[in-house]
């Protein structure tokens, strides 16, 4: 197993770690269903058997359920920046975090013809500590929620039960780049970003106004999650790009079934009964209007 520097790698000294139960048939199982690249691609590793991760080892900790809810490697400058703006690492979201987050970066990107927003994101969303204020885990110790009240205005969609049996599904991957906050031990520490609104930007009302219009057009989350791309992922396009089954940000070269694609949503979501059809769409043979 490759630790960077071997001599000062060490384990991290927080409670609240479970033994990894992650094997690499597990990680490619990932690959196979284009949800993680390739180990020659994105050098990642198995921790089976470990009781904690290594610090110090140029690493990060990720864990299986992110991949199966939107995350992609290497990360979008997006979804690295959410992490440095809240000053928390990877480890310590919550997987129902990346559904939302997921959702979100599509929505601005097929939807709404936009790079993703990071101020509609903060008006939108909040991080929530876990399991509550007083005590926070190591291990999914903070959730990306909705605002209470921002789900009667923005697009409509259940997140499945808490995620059973998902804090030992745990594996190591490179920090290419310095994409990821590097690991350090404890629990994320609350700070007031973590709820704080943007104080004035005109563009959030105009984008709750086409959201609202997308809403009364009956578009929900699992419309939204129907394409097959980890929107969390650098991608050569954008949503608004997207060249249909040939475009290099598709997770797999392989076209899906429309009931591989339910069954996946409805892990992911409550309540889904069919794949909703998803009218105009921006794309490369549908681009937005230039402003």
């Amino acid at each position: 197993m490759t630790k960077g520097k071997e001599v000062e790698a060490k384990p991290t000294r927080d409670e609240g770690w479970t033994p990894s139960k992650c094997s690499y048939s597990d990680l490619d199982s990932l690959v196979s269903a284009g949800l993680l690249p390739s180990k020659s691609v994105i050098q990642w590793h198995s921790a089976l058997g470990q009781d904690r991760p290594y610090e110090n080892t140029g690493e990060i900790v990720a864990f299986a359920p992110y991949f199966e809810r939107g995350l992609g490697l290497p990360c979008s400058s997006f979804f690295s920046g959410l992490l440095y703006y809240y000053r928390i690492q990877l480890h310590h979201l919550t997987p129902n975090s990346f559904v939302h987050v997921t959702i979100f970066v599509h929505l601005c990107e097929a939807f709404l013809g936009i790079e993703p927003h990071f101020e509609l994101s903060r008006h939108l969303f909040h991080l929530k500590p876990q399991p509550n204020s007083i005590k926070q885990d190591v291990v999914g110790g903070v959730g990306i929620q909705l605002r209470q009240g921002i789900d009667r205005v923005y697009i409509p969609y259940k997140l499945s039960s808490k995620v059973i049996d998902w804090k030992p599904k745990w594996l190591y991957i490179a920090n290419h780049g310095e994409t990821f906050p590097v690991i350090t031990p404890g629990p994320p520490i609350r700070r007031l970003e973590w709820n704080k609104k943007p104080i004035d930007d005109n563009q959030i009302p105009k984008l709750l106004e086409q959201i609202a219009n997308l809403r009364q057009r009956h578009i929900t989350g699992e419309a939204v999650m129907k394409r097959r791309i980890q929107p969390l992922q650098a991608r050569e396009t954008f949503g608004f790009q997207y060249q249909g089954t040939s475009d290099l940000s598709r997770c797999s070269e392989k076209e899906i079934s429309n009931g591989e694609v339910l069954s996946r949503v409805q892990r992911l979501l409550k309540k889904v009964e069919h794949v909703p059809l998803i009218p105009d769409t921006f794309s490369a043979s549908n681009p937005p209007k230039q402003v």
